[in-house]
């Protein structure tokens, strides 16, 4: 390190550097780019968990082992695996950036291996003979083309409550992702994608097509239904009234789904992890699957999926669907 200083590699101030100074920095420079409920959770993780345990030491003398630890400890006191697999993505996510900006000379992250159980979220796509029986059981249902597009897409929830028709092209089967609902106040609103990676077009296979051009239909029955009440949001997914779908209900609805289904509590976001996995094992490479994800960087796909593979076109959604419905 204290070569790497004098031959100009790293500015001076770097070896002196706490954890606690850089992460209170990277924050800061983190709040314009993440929505204000990531900030609040990437900030509760620093300030309750990264800083208590490493604070103190120099960011330059930060070991792996350091990091493995940090990660079992949070294990063993309770927290989830899906938990720790946030902070371990919080920490690499601060670490690259502190690469790029002179303060390392390499991402120690990247070394530190997961404790059992809280590995890549990858673990937790369906197998795709449960995707096949989860297609089946909802068959018919009005949310049908909900779990279609999440499994055929992998486009995240809040993208898919607030997808607007005038964003979904029939015709040419495609669609623009150009949002994501969020809950404010007890209010609901569509906030822009918070990267310009995150508004992009996705292809549709034949089957999202098929289903999302009956669901149409029966929202264009609902809209009769309810006249007068009719809320216009141009929603492809929307209560009765045509306003915003309550999260928790859609949640409510689908572990009764599964239940139905015979299937695992699967989370929801597990239909995204699924999507993303089928395009993998496929044959797409990790650079169509980032595209298709709507990931800022590769390094973020290949974070969460552990592959080494490479925006996206027809062929990934078509794979996906082959994959799944073979």
């Amino acid at each position: 390190m204290h070569a790497q200083v004098r031959q100009g590699l790293l500015p001076p101030s770097s070896e002196r550097l706490t954890v606690e100074q850089y992460f209170t920095e990277w924050l800061a420079m983190m709040a314009g780019r993440l929505k204000q409920s990531s900030l609040r959770t990437y900030r509760e993780r620093v300030e309750y968990v990264i800083l208590p345990n490493l604070g103190h030491r120099q960011l330059s003398k930060l070991h792996p082992l350091e990091l493995e630890r940090l990660y079992r400890q949070q294990l063993e006191r309770g927290n989830s695996p899906a938990t720790v697999q946030l902070l371990r993505r919080i920490v690499h996510r601060a670490l690259e950036d502190a690469v790029r900006l002179g303060y390392l000379p390499r991402n120690i992250a990247k070394s530190a291996v997961p404790p059992r159980g809280a590995g890549s979220r990858a673990e937790k796509a369906m197998p795709p003979e449960e995707a096949r029986r989860l297609l089946e059981a909802v068959r018919g249902d009005r949310l049908e083309a909900l779990v279609v597009l999440a499994l055929t897409t992998g486009m995240r929830k809040g993208e898919l409550l607030a997808l607007r028709w005038r964003d979904v092209d029939l015709e040419s089967g495609s669609l623009l992702v150009s949002g994501t609902l969020v809950r404010t106040e007890g209010d609901y609103r569509i906030e822009l994608p918070k990267s310009a990676s995150g508004r992009r077009r996705i292809p549709l296979p034949p089957l999202a097509v098929e289903v999302l051009r009956a669901h149409r239909q029966r929202q264009l029955e609902q809209r009769l239904h309810a006249g007068p009440a009719w809320r216009d949001l141009d929603l492809v997914f929307c209560r009765p009234d045509g306003y915003y779908l309550n999260e928790r209900s859609v949640l409510r609805w689908y572990y009764e789904l599964l239940e139905r289904a015979g299937l695992p509590r699967h989370r929801f976001h597990d239909l995204r992890h699924t999507a993303a996995t089928a395009g993998l094992t496929s044959g797409a490479s990790l650079r169509e699957i980032s595209a298709l994800l709507g990931h800022s960087r590769p390094s973020m796909t290949l974070d969460i999926y552990t592959h080494a593979v490479p925006g996206a076109d027809e062929k990934v959604v078509r794979r996906i669907a082959e994959t799944l419905m073979s």
